[in-house]
C-alpha cells in the first residue's frame, strides 16, 4: 500500500511539473489600440479588447514588432511609427507581457507563472510545448488536438485564429482528417483555402489530401488547390 502511494504521489508530482513547463507571451494597449499593428515573427496579429494573449509560440526567440500606420498627407505616404521592434526570449514557466501605455511608452514585464494562475486550472488554454506541440516531427494526438480546437475557438477574429493555426503547424504535423476538421473553424473560403494550402506541407499522408476538397464550397477554390497541390511536387 506504501509503495502504491508513493507511486501516485511520483506522478502527481510528474504532471505537476509538466504543468509548468508552458511559456506565455501577452501583448496590451491602455489607450486606444485601433491604430496599432502587430506582427508576432513576421505575421500580423490583431488585438482584441486592447489585448492578446498567445501561448502556443514554445519557448525561445521571437521577433516582436508594434506599429502604428501614419496618417496619409502630403508627402507622407502611410510610413510605420515604430513603437517597438524587438527579439524577445520566452523562458519555460514564464509570462512575459507587453504593455503600451497611453502615451506609447512599452513596459515589458516577466513573471513566473505559479500554481494559482489561471493558465494552468484552464485546461482548454493550456499549451505544453515540450511533451506536445512541440514535437515538430510527431503527429498531434487526440488530445492535444481537441486543445488546440477548443482554443482556436475562443479566437474572435478570423485572421487572429489563421495566425494561431499557422504557429500550430510550424511546429507539428497533421493527418488529412485534422486538416479537415481545423478548416471547418472557418467561414470565409478565402481562409480555408488558405489553411488546406498551407497545412499540405505538414500533412503526413498527402495521398488522401483530395478528402479536403470537401470542405471547400467553389469549384474554383478546389481547381486552385489542385494545381497548387501539383505545382508542389
Amino acid at each position: 500500500m506504501k509503495k502504491i502511494s508513493t507511486l501516485l504521489l511520483s506522478s502527481l508530482f510528474s504532471l505537476s511539473l509538466l504543468a509548468f513547463d508552458g511559456s506565455r507571451l501577452s501583448i496590451s494597449a491602455t489607450g486606444s489600440a485601433s491604430e496599432l499593428k502587430i506582427e508576432v515573427d513576421g505575421r500580423k496579429i490583431t488585438l482584441k479588447d486592447n489585448s492578446i494573449t498567445l501561448g502556443y509560440l514554445g519557448e525561445g526567440r521571437h521577433d516582436i514588432k508594434i506599429y502604428r500606420e501614419a496618417k496619409r498627407s502630403r508627402g507622407n505616404f502611410g510610413r510605420r511609427e515604430i513603437v517597438y521592434s524587438n527579439t524577445v526570449l520566452l523562458k519555460r514557466g514564464f509570462h512575459l507581457d507587453i504593455t503600451i501605455n497611453r502615451f506609447g511608452k512599452v513596459l515589458v514585464d516577466e513573471c513566473r507563472m505559479d500554481i494559482n494562475d489561471e493558465w494552468y486550472q484552464d485546461e482548454d488554454e493550456y499549451f505544453d510545448s515540450e511533451d506536445g506541440w512541440g514535437h515538430g516531427n510527431n503527429v498531434m494526438n487526440a488530445r492535444d488536438f481537441d486543445q488546440v480546437k477548443q482554443s482556436l475557438r475562443k479566437e474572435w477574429f478570423e485572421n487572429n485564429r489563421l495566425t494561431s493555426v499557422k504557429f500550430i503547424l510550424d511546429k507539428n504535423n497533421v493527418t488529412t482528417v485534422q486538416v479537415k476538421e481545423l478548416m471547418s473553424l472557418f467561414t470565409f473560403e478565402n481562409n480555408k483555402l488558405e489553411l488546406a494550402k498551407y497545412a499540405y506541407r505538414k500533412t503526413v499522408d498527402q495521398k488522401s489530401y483530395f478528402q479536403v476538397m470537401d470542405a471547400l464550397t467553389f469549384s474554383s477554390s478546389k481547381d486552385e488547390l489542385a494545381r497548387f497541390i501539383r505545382e508542389s511536387h
